[in-house]
């Protein structure tokens, strides 16, 4: 569904205007000290900051408006928690702010709270494009992790996965947005809820106090701020949860898919043992000079367009957060190869509602302004550079076991290369050869990528432009094709001629105008890309095969698996998969595993996980009687 951007304005005596539901953003002169008042006052902000060590504190809000809630929560945090906390943020908005307002919003914001304005430029330089889905920002060195969420709220809180320590409700008056206080709402907001976790909100309708009451919270009317009579604060019954540990995890690859669950665990504080086979970073396709970044869409809702809107915004994230020095955003050109793909683009556009920033389609073809490319290498070099990240290079994996209490990795001769408390399998086509993962249903595809000398016409490129295959603009001196698909199964990489050939007469078939030939190349480098028989990665916790067969035997009755815990080994997970788009989708599915890991709200939609499960290709042969 299409995402309508808010429409606002700067009322004549200065109050910021919701055109769309007659309201008011905030109390004119007073919107900082109310915010404190109402959300973090009586949410025991500050001081559950300060008691919180080395652990998360997580906080859901429906209704981000301009953010500044957001903002004095995350200055409390810095002034507060101590160095090693990390706060998760989850913001639901329907009608998001367009960056262009947003930065003149934050201009007099910052005048008002000079503390906040390293992370109002933090966040204008990551801002998402005004899609729905869930949107990562990371803020403050990785410290914070606001989620934005786009969409309604009826549509997105079901989607939110994990429980928060607190709630900002904070959504224009009942009266102007009902939508956002619909009564079948707050059973969600409560099972979202941790045991002891609070909640604020200037609102004291009835059916909301009544709903809250019956679903465990302890409901207090209180004293409202300035004009307003009262407001509601509450508190879930029962004990706050233990905090969850920092654990040290051995990952098993240090590709993209390793290399990206590294940062993401390394940054929420646990240790990383980092192991491969090689002698570094980055090998396989990972290894190639040149990745193109830009997402797949798809004309109609699926979990593959999800997968790739969501990791496409979380890399290109990532590109401007870490940063990535290679990155360039030249924006991404997919030539009309035909009338039957001139359709297809124009689909794309118009059924997903796609802002023109995001994807447009013209005579040339769909352009994807947002995209372009970086190195694979140098994303793995800055993704595994934290001190948390030790590598064991040069180190072949033969074994896993675990003795109740933590995993053990050994090689061939049975020699330990290390223990862990987790473990992460990110080995490409490789992963299938590990304990615990042998079942893996992964295909292997080879693909060369051709190095060419820029010729006059091809020197003048901007943008990366592909049709059958892709070539980039210039780096370095030269410029990269490719790439080819053959279904191989992994040997030792060798450079084949004709594969070069093949890579230019599909440029020349549409590009002619570049006049590139065989004269032209001047290398190339070959890989194995692991993918799946639905195209989807694996990315989630590793089934206990023997114990799903026997759980779910009623599969093959027709029995329904949806909704029943899949048993699985203590803490080993599945990061591979990804095919020819791993640039985009392996820092995303390790910013979830590390989400599963650490216990925290995860950063994609439940559907969008569940897609993903490793286990999924066990219970569809369940079902057709396969096994």
């Amino acid at each position: 569904m299409a995402l309508k951007p808010a429409r606002l304005q700067w009322s004549e005596n200065g109050d910021l205007e919701s055109l769309d539901y007659g309201d008011v953003y905030f109390q004119r002169g007073a919107g900082f000290a109310e915010s404190d008042y109402v959300f973090l006052r009586h949410n025991n902000i500050a001081a559950r900051f300060t008691a919180l060590g080395a652990n998360s504190f997580s906080i859901a809000e429906l209704g981000f408006g301009t953010g500044m809630n957001f903002l004095l929560t995350a200055a409390r945090f810095l002034e507060h928690a101590p160095p090693d906390a990390q706060l998760v943020y989850a913001s639901i908005e329907k009608h998001p702010i367009p960056a262009e307002m947003l930065a003149q919003i934050y201009a007099q914001f910052t005048a008002q709270i000079p503390e906040a304005a390293p992370i109002c430029a933090e966040i204008i330089a990551q801002y998402p494009p005004l899609i729905e889905g869930f949107h990562t920002l990371l803020l403050a060195g990785g410290r914070i992790r606001l989620m934005l969420c786009f969409g309604d709220v009826a549509d997105v809180l079901p989607q939110v996965s994990g429980q928060f320590d607190a709630w900002y409700l904070d959504g224009f008056s009942p009266a102007k947005n009902p939508d956002m206080w619909q009564e079948n709402l707050f059973p969600l907001i409560a099972s979202r809820t941790k045991s002891g976790g609070t909640l604020a909100t200037f609102s004291v309708t009835g059916h909301m106090r009544r709903a809250l009451k019956t679903l465990g919270f302890d409901v207090q009317k209180v004293k409202g701020f300035g004009i307003k009579w009262s407001m509601t604060a509450a508190q879930k019954t029962g004990m706050p949860p233990a905090a969850t540990g920092k654990k040290h995890i051995a990952i098993l690859g240090a590709g993209i898919a390793g290399c990206g669950a590294a940062h993401a665990l390394a940054r929420r504080g646990h240790s990383v043992t980092l192991i491969d086979a090689r002698n570094g970073l980055a090998h396989e396709t990972s290894g190639n000079p040149i990745g193109i970044l830009y997402p797949k869409i798809t004309a109609e809702p699926s979990a593959m367009g999800a997968l790739h809107a969501h990791g496409f915004c979380y890399t290109r994230m990532l590109c401007a957060a870490l940063p990535v020095a290679s990155w360039r955003a030249s924006g991404v050109l997919h030539i009309d190869k035909d009338s039957d793909e001139t359709l297809r683009h124009q689909k794309q556009v118009e059924n997903n509602g796609l802002p023109a920033e995001y994807a447009f389609h013209d005579t040339q073809g769909l352009h994807q302004p947002m995209a372009g490319y970086l190195s694979p290498p140098d994303l793995c070099a800055v993704l595994a550079a934290s001190p948390r990240v030790k590598r064991i290079l040069n180190q072949q994996v033969h074994s896993l076991s675990h003795d109740g209490a933590q995993w053990h990795i050994t090689d061939a001769t049975g020699s330990g290369i290390c223990t862990a408390d987790a473990v992460i399998i990110a080995l490409g086509n490789h992963s299938a050869t590990m304990t615990g993962a042998k079942w893996l249903p992964l295909q292997s595809l080879r693909g060369q990528i051709t190095y060419i000398r820029p010729t006059p016409r091809s020197a003048e490129m901007a943008e990366v432009i592909c049709h059958e295959g892709y070539i980039a603009p210039p780096v370095d001196g030269l410029q990269y094709i490719g790439a080819t698909f053959q279904k191989e199964p992994v040997a030792t990489p060798e450079i084949r001629s004709e594969d070069h050939a093949e890579n230019i007469n599909k440029l020349n078939a549409h590009l002619p105008q570049l006049a590139v030939t065989m004269d032209d190349v001047a290398g190339g480098r070959t890989g194995y890309r692991a993918t799946t028989p639905d195209k989807l990665p694996m990315a989630g916790a590793a089934p206990d095969v023997a114990a799903l067969l026997e759980n779910f035997a009623d599969v093959r009755a027709g029995a329904d698996a949806a909704g029943r815990d899949i048993p699985a080994p203590p803490h080993l997970y599945i990061s591979t998969g990804y095919g020819a788009h791993g640039m985009s989708g392996a820092p995303l599915c390790g910013e979830i595993i590390a989400a599963m890991i650490s216990d925290e709200p995860l950063n994609v939609p439940a559907s969008l996980a569940e897609a993903l499960m490793p286990a999924r290709f066990l219970l569809r042969d369940l079902k057709r009687k396969k096994i």
